[in-house]
This record gives structure tokens, sequence and C-alpha cells, in this order.
């Protein structure tokens, strides 16, 4: 499946290959951070609860973008007829 750049990625998989790089960056500024065990797995738990809300909020933002060029398709095919 190839974008619309041609590189074989499309929006979604550039998008998460941002977050993932987003991701594994925090972790590992969080891992080398001079702070305790118990801080760091805070610190862990806290990134990981942030980005499993901005990923439920990009798949909400995705799913109501689906569903109005659906419903846009479907009134531009109606009209069309």
């Amino acid at each position: 499946m190839t974008g619309e750049n041609g590189s074989g990625f499309g929006l979604g998989g550039i998008f998460l290959a941002a977050l993932g790089g987003a991701l594994a960056g925090s972790v590992a500024a969080l891992l080398l951070a001079p702070k305790s065990g118990a801080q760091t797995r805070a610190d862990l738990a806290e990134t990981a609860g942030q980005a499993g809300e901005r990923v439920r909020r990009a798949r909400l933002a995705a799913r109501e973008a689906a569903t109005a060029a659906r419903e846009a398709f479907h009134e531009a095919m109606s009209h069309e007829h």
C-alpha cells in the first residue's frame, strides 16, 4: 500500500512512526536521567498514559474524518445521479 508521497507509507504510517520516535525518545530520556528507580518508573507510567491518550484522540479524530469523508462522498454521489 503506497501513500500519496510514493514512499510506501500512508499518513497513518508516518504518524505512527513519528509517535513511536517521540515515545522512544521520551523513554530514553527518562532512563538516562539521574533519578531513582521508583521515580523513573512513575515517569514512564505517566509518559505511557499520555501517549495512550494521544493515540486514543488521534483514533477518534481519524474515525470522525473518515465518517465526514464518507458522508461527503455519498452526498456528492447522490447529487450526481
